[in-house]
């Protein structure tokens, strides 16, 4: 029988090798899960902010024609409420006169709703300038 000099054992991995390896593992699946949640997050924000902008386009338009053609705005245009795919949207307006030039008017807008935990808000700001007919 012949024993080999270099000292043929049987290698296997050791307890702390797995747990190391395990551990490592799990930081890594933690990290791909929650870039995950994040990006249906970012989606979910995209795809709300694609349905809702084309409606606080036409409002910000409706305001700015008021003011330009009446000197007013509605009562109508200064608060909303718009529900789409069982979400909240609140609209809220305001317009004040700007200081030095009379007849212009500054338009805040801001649409708001929740995404998941999250407010998300839309602000949008416009000028209307006012023209007396002769």
């Amino acid at each position: 029988m012949m024993i080999s000099k270099t000292g043929n054992k049987n290698r296997a991995f050791t307890l702390i090798e797995v747990m190391f390896t395990t551990v490592i593992f799990s930081l890594a699946t933690v990290l791909i899960y929650e870039t995950y949640f994040r990006s249906l997050d970012l989606l979910n924000y995209c795809n709300d902010y694609f349905k809702v902008v084309s409606w606080v386009d036409d409002k910000m338009w409706q305001a700015q024609n008021e003011l330009t053609r009446f000197n007013t705005m509605s009562k109508a245009l200064k608060d909303d409420v718009l529900n789409l795919d069982n979400k909240r949207f609140t609209w809220k307006l305001s317009y004040s006169e700007t200081g030095g030039v009379p007849y212009l008017y500054r338009i805040d807008s801001t649409l708001s709703w929740s995404e998941g935990r999250k407010n998300v808000a839309i602000s949008r700001m416009a000028y209307a300038v006012y023209e007396e007919e002769e």
